[in-house]
């Protein structure tokens, strides 16, 4: 891989834009740009050092490479801020991101759909061709729980010298499903903040008018 391309690949990421107008928006341009330029190489770097994953898991890998190359290089040539710009940043994607979601669960059997799309998605996006492990207990229309005992974001993020950023992920689900009408999302631990798990478990709630 070359830095064009790289910087391509980071341009085509709307978490990775998201986070650049919050670093932006923090040092300024110059420095922004600076930062970007720099993410781009530490991706050329990552890349090399993993050559080869299945199309499954290189899906997630590619958001944590660039996640981590964005990260490390305003560590670098910012400064101690460097976390707190990462989770603002990533959080103004994980809200955007969430108003799929507010829009569907609105719908009618909306929140049935969601529950039922998202343990099918679950299986496959969260599964262990993905990079992950994970043991799912109920998925019916009415509920979903599941766990992840192992993560590549974790795993990944430590390889290269940033786990203190593995949470970001994990705070992005909260965004994500955290503020549904109808859904309640409930959660103990994750992997990235130390737990011994991710546990998932998302449930109806109960609205006016509704027969749960």
């Amino acid at each position: 891989m070359e830095k064009n391309e790289a910087l391509e690949i980071l341009k085509g990421s709307k978490p990775s834009c998201a986070i650049r107008e919050t670093i932006t928006g923090f040092i300024g341009e110059d420095k922004g740009n600076a930062v970007w330029n720099r993410a781009a190489e530490l991706v050329v770097e990552f890349t090399n050092k993993y050559p080869s994953f299945p199309k499954s898991e290189y899906f997630h890998v590619k958001g944590i490479f660039n996640a981590s190359a964005l990260y490390l290089s305003l560590k670098e040539l910012s400064g101690d801020n460097a976390l707190e710009i990462m989770e603002k940043g990533m959080a103004v994607y994980a809200g955007e991101a969430a108003k799929s979601y507010q829009k569907m669960v609105k719908m009618p059997f909306g929140r049935t759909i969601f529950l039922k799309g998202f343990a099918m998605g679950a299986k496959k996006m969260f599964g262990e061709t993905a990079g992950f492990k994970q043991e799912f207990h109920c998925a019916n229309s009415k509920k979903l729980r599941f766990d992840v005992l192992e993560c590549p974001y974790v795993k990944y993020t430590t390889e290269l010298g940033c786990p203190e950023i593995a949470h970001i992920f994990c705070d992005n689900d909260v965004y994500a499903y955290g503020y549904l009408k109808g859904i309640t999302f409930d959660r103990t631990q994750t992997l990235g903040t130390g737990g011994n798990k991710c546990d998932f478990y998302l449930y109806k709630s109960k609205l006016q008018g509704d027969r749960l």
